[in-house]
């Protein structure tokens, strides 16, 4: 974690941890702004995945 996807330099959105929260938060980052909260790491994986094959993007391991 996170699980990131990027566009340029200044452009991600994905799942991050942060140590104040228990489960992962969709963030877009140009600023973090959390977005929503997973219910727990596998699902914040899967939304990640599903968005990656949406957008065609490369998945990280």
């Amino acid at each position: 974690m996170p699980r990131v996807l990027t566009k340029g330099d200044d452009f991600q959105i994905g799942a991050y941890m942060f140590p104040d929260r228990k489960r992962p938060c969709l963030c877009v980052q140009h600023e973090i702004r959390i977005c929503g909260t997973f219910q727990n790491v596998e699902a914040a994986d899967l939304f990640m995945n599903e968005l990656a094959n949406m957008v065609g993007a490369a998945k990280e391991v």
